[in-house]
């Protein structure tokens, strides 16, 4: 028995490190270097996940309007936030001239008929886009929901709502990732966010304390003009805090994308609004969102492979972008990872 234990564990560890150098490769086509592959590997731990991933980008290649599978989803639970931070889409007004029309909460007999129509090709549900989800008050009963339906789970919060008995709640429902989304620095967190960063170090601390064994817990740091000098200084400032960093650049749509093809669309991810639409692209939530489709008047299964999706992958293949997609502009600087991945002989994502 305990050979037989020893040869699956060779054997998982195995898999483990070929699926995570997929990911090192994946990282470097689509977004200019390898910084962001533990974020890839965090959204697909199955080996078929890698199998439908491949054969979606074979037919972005081939230029064939529609994917293969759909892998991954990405849930607004909340429009709306506790924090106004200067560069978040949410607190510039005029990137949402509708803000009125989109509900504060997505409700749970929604998110259950996602999670229940979710195609058996989905790995995971990441909790985020443009709101707190702590904010929800059945955010722990959707993970525990999801996770219930053998889906992985990715939490993404600003930390500030991690009081004592939110830790507990979170704890007992057990995302699969924990991800704080912080400023590098002191000063750039009292002014861009007016939050503390001591403050959320120590609940991050506290939080690692009773976290079950098998959670992650890592940063997410939105990279702009003012912190990007200090980007070079965070892996020291969270050493043994956390398990991995991601840099995030800060998306405008005030320039004009290089006119290289963006595989989003065909990435196998959809995103699905507090309202019930359905995007292609977690970008486009940010400003004039690309709507696929409606969960509050179809099915998940009719949406991934409906007029609308096909439509639109068809304007792609015939360089008719729409408008959030022309003037999608990602800031950029030496070491930074593009955001949105893409194949183009111009890789900085600016014009």
């Amino acid at each position: 028995m305990v050979t037989l234990n020893m040869a699956s564990n060779t054997r998982e560890r195995f898999i483990k490190l070929v699926l995570k150098g997929c990911c090192h490769i994946a990282s470097v086509m689509f977004y200019g270097n390898s910084k962001n592959a533990d974020w890839i590997y965090e959204k697909m731990n199955r080996p078929v996940t890698y199998v439908h991933e491949a054969l979606n980008v074979i037919y972005f290649a081939a230029r064939k309007p529609k994917v293969h599978r759909i892998i991954s989803l990405i849930v607004e639970p909340v429009f709306g936030c506790n924090l106004q931070c200067s560069y978040c889409w949410h607190s510039i007004n005029h990137y949402f001239e509708h803000k009125s029309k989109r509900p504060r909460f997505m409700p749970l007999d929604l998110f259950k008929k996602i999670v229940d129509q979710a195609p058996a090709s989905v790995e995971s549900i990441a909790f985020a886009l443009i709101g707190e989800p702590l904010l929800h008050p059945h955010i722990h009963t959707m993970i525990t929901y999801a996770r219930s339906k053998g889906i992985r789970t990715v939490l993404y919060t600003n930390g500030t709502l991690l009081t004592a008995q939110v830790m507990q709640n979170i704890a007992q429902s057990n995302p699969d990732v924990l991800v704080v989304s912080v400023e590098p620095d002191e000063a750039n967190a009292l002014k861009h966010r007016g939050v503390s960063l001591d403050v959320l170090k120590a609940r991050i601390r506290a939080f690692k304390v009773i976290k079950p064994p098998g959670m992650e817990i890592k940063l997410s740091v939105v990279v702009h003009q003012d912190n990007m000098t200090e980007i070079k200084n965070i892996h020291k400032t969270w050493e043994g805090l956390v398990s991995h960093i991601k840099l995030s650049p800060m998306i405008r749509y005030n320039g004009t994308r290089a006119m290289g093809d963006c595989i989003e669309p065909w990435r196998g991810s959809l995103s699905i609004l507090t309202n019930g639409d359905v995007s292609p692209c977690c970008v486009s939530a940010g400003y004039r969102s690309i709507i696929v489709g409606n969960l509050k008047d179809d099915t998940l299964d009719r949406i991934i492979h409906g007029p609308g999706l096909r439509g639109l992958l068809n304007d792609f293949i015939h360089k008719k972008r729409p408008e959030v997609c022309v003037r999608c502009r990602s800031f950029q600087g030496k070491h930074i990872p593009l955001r949105v991945p893409a194949i183009t002989k111009n890789r900085s994502g600016n014009s």
